[in-house]
């Protein structure tokens, strides 16, 4: 991998301004620009075109640049290319090749014709919520006598002791959960007891156990036949639904599937599963239908959020930064109760309620969000040794435990370690943790397992709890254990570009080539290239607060527009005519008609 070296700006800005008014070359105060974040010091590319692209992309009928790409993701063949940009939606796998999945099918279309009353049990987040939807609709659309059941986020994740008794309580004789239940092993047990079975769908990694249910369908047990582990949840209860289909109903197969795939693509974006194998093609087909979608919460939501949809479908950043945040705000900050019915209603008046109460609490995520996060950089300044510390564990009481995560995944971005966030409330921390792809969070809760009072995850993600007066002890440890796998030398906050370009190859053509790519997110990023060495012509503040910029910069004899977003003061220290390097993303800007091609600036430094 080829690197470049690292430069930190100590000149000012120079540039028309006045007294009084911003300068063109830096923008006004923003939210962003109060944190005292860590700027990349790193830059890195991937690669750049090479002459067996060149013959990929004349054989598919794309730039080389996107051959390049492609290429450095494990597509090098004509053939491989031309299948990923094009996935057949009849590539998806086999459902009977899942875990448990005979008993299960019989059991749930023995409710379903017995008119048997059963219960779907979620959880609280995008995944669990789309996930419990879906399978309650779907049930409801065959006759199913079925209830939906999710936890507040205050009650904890996942089927519990008490969520059984109150089922049995009811009546419920069978509970199907979503997204959730292959580490249950004591309220599955609790079932038994009751008589009440249960058949799990789950995504999450199991434990050395499995719980003693009817059926354990989770495509990542040791045993499974599957030949694909990275389902989300709701992409098991959309292979659990399509089975059944499959089993008992296959003249309505492909029309469940076209009904039903949108809520299993917006949860597989949303969860951040790699967008590869099945999931690509579950999110691809998915967000071309919810573009249009009929389910008139779905609708709401977007209308809600005035999204602008180009083409014919979503991109992946519309679930990932518009959508999701929203369904999870309800459940951080409020109810997740609200999530769930607001993709279960079908009244219109019902649903834009919910929509606009979604947004307000989206809003009010926003500001809890960076306040914590600038409270998190204080303790993190005061306490932390970024120079021998391999892991940070901030807490504080009085902070919602509903965004901590949020505050986790920042400080990952910035400081480039394993980072967990701790609310202290009634003598008890309740936290996330978010990693990097170095340091798997899994062994790290069993390393300290005997400090929690719960916790489980993955790799990436986790959720725990510990008794306040443990937090010290357990920071003690996490640093202990994270300085054993990671070497502080190599955390550094980076950026790394996908290609490096030259001024010829940014055209029209290539934004288009590259929006192929879709959707983008975990396994398969949007496209970030790198250019050295442009001249800064020009630029201007944008927006009512001046928080943008606007460049206009010049490579190969080739001007092109170029916008950042809230730089903040990362943007400090640039002057007109100097040449500097880009970190970027091309898109084309649809105005009054008019196509034109821009640059998203992500990073940039001095040449």
């Amino acid at each position: 991998m080829a690197t470049l070296g690292t430069y930190r700006s100590t000149s000012r800005p120079v540039g028309k301004s006045t007294a009084g008014q911003p300068s063109l070359l830096t923008p006004g105060t923003s939210r962003s620009s109060k944190y005292s974040l860590p700027t990349a010091t790193e830059w890195n590319f991937k690669t750049s075109p090479m002459i067996a692209d060149l013959k990929v992309a004349a054989a598919c009928g794309v730039s080389p640049v996107t051959a390049a790409i492609l290429r450095t993701r494990g597509y090098s063949t004509p053939q491989a290319v031309s299948q990923f940009l094009v996935p057949a939606a009849t590539g998806l796998r086999d459902p009977l090749l899942l875990p448990d999945i005979g008993p299960a099918l019989r059991r749930l279309h023995t409710a379903i014709n017995d008119q048997e009353p059963f219960l779907i049990f979620g959880d609280y987040d995008v995944d669990g919520v789309t996930s419990t939807a879906l399978l309650w609709r779907a049930f409801n659309a065959l006759g199913a006598k079925v209830r939906a059941q999710i936890p507040e986020r205050h009650e904890g994740y996942g089927l519990s002791v008490a969520a059984v008794e109150k089922a049995a309580e009811a009546g419920i004789g069978l509970i199907l959960t979503a997204d959730n239940g292959v580490r249950a092993l004591e309220a599955v047990a609790r079932a038994r007891e009751l008589g009440v079975e249960v058949i799990i769908t789950d995504h999450h990694e199991p434990g050395p156990e499995l719980p003693d249910a009817l059926a354990v369908i989770n495509p990542k047990r040791e045993d499974s036949q599957y030949g694909f582990r990275e389902l989300c949840g709701c992409g098991v209860a959309f292979k659990v639904l399509q089975a059944l289909m499959q089993e008992y109903w296959p003249r309505h197969a492909d029309s469940f599937q076209a009904k039903f795939v949108e809520l299993a693509a917006l949860a597989t974006v949303a969860d951040c599963v790699p967008l590869i194998d099945e999931n690509r093609i579950l999110a691809r087909e998915g967000l071309r239908r919810l573009a249009s979608t009929n389910k008139l919460g779905l609708q709401a939501l977007i209308q809600g959020t005035r999204l602008k949809i180009t083409g014919d479908r979503l991109c992946g950043r519309h679930v990932s930064f518009t959508l999701a945040p929203r369904l999870n705000a309800a459940g951080r900050l409020d109810s997740p109760q609200k999530s769930l019915r607001l993709l279960m209603s079908t009244d219109s008046a019902e649903c834009e309620s919910l929509a606009a109460e979604l947004e307000e609490f989206n809003r009010l995520r926003q500001e809890a969000t960076h306040r914590i996060l600038s409270e998190a950089l204080e303790i993190i300044n005061e306490q932390a040794d970024l120079k021998s510390h391999c892991a940070l564990v901030v807490a504080k009481e009085g902070w919602n435990k509903g965004v901590v995560g949020l505050v986790a995944s920042r400080l990952v971005e910035s400081f480039a370690r394993p980072v967990i966030v701790l609310d202290v409330h009634d003598g008890v921390a309740h936290g996330s943790g978010r990693s990097i792809d170095k340091f798997d969070l899994s062994p790290m809760l069993e390393a300290t397992r005997d400090l929690l009072l719960s916790g489980g995850g993955h790799q990436a993600a986790c959720g725990l709890s510990l008794e306040s007066h443990r937090v010290d002890h357990f920071r003690e440890r996490v640093l202990e254990y994270a300085g054993q796998q990671l070497q502080v030398d190599s955390l550094v906050s980076s950026v790394e570009a996908d290609c490096l370009v030259a001024g010829g190859d940014l055209t029209e053509q290539l934004a288009t080539d590259l929006d192929k790519l879709e959707p983008c997110g975990t396994g398969n990023s949007q496209a970030l290239l790198m250019i050295k060495e442009a001249r800064l012509v020009d630029g201007r503040a944008l927006g009512a607060g001046n928080e943008h910029l606007k460049w206009r910069v010049e490579s190969d004899g080739r001007f092109f527009e170029a916008v950042w977003w809230r730089p903040g003061e990362k943007a400090n220290g640039f002057k007109i005519g100097q040449y500097v390097d880009l970190c970027f993303v091309p898109e084309l800007n649809h105005w009054n008609g008019n196509t034109k091609l821009q640059l998203i600036i992500k990073e940039a430094r001095a040449s």
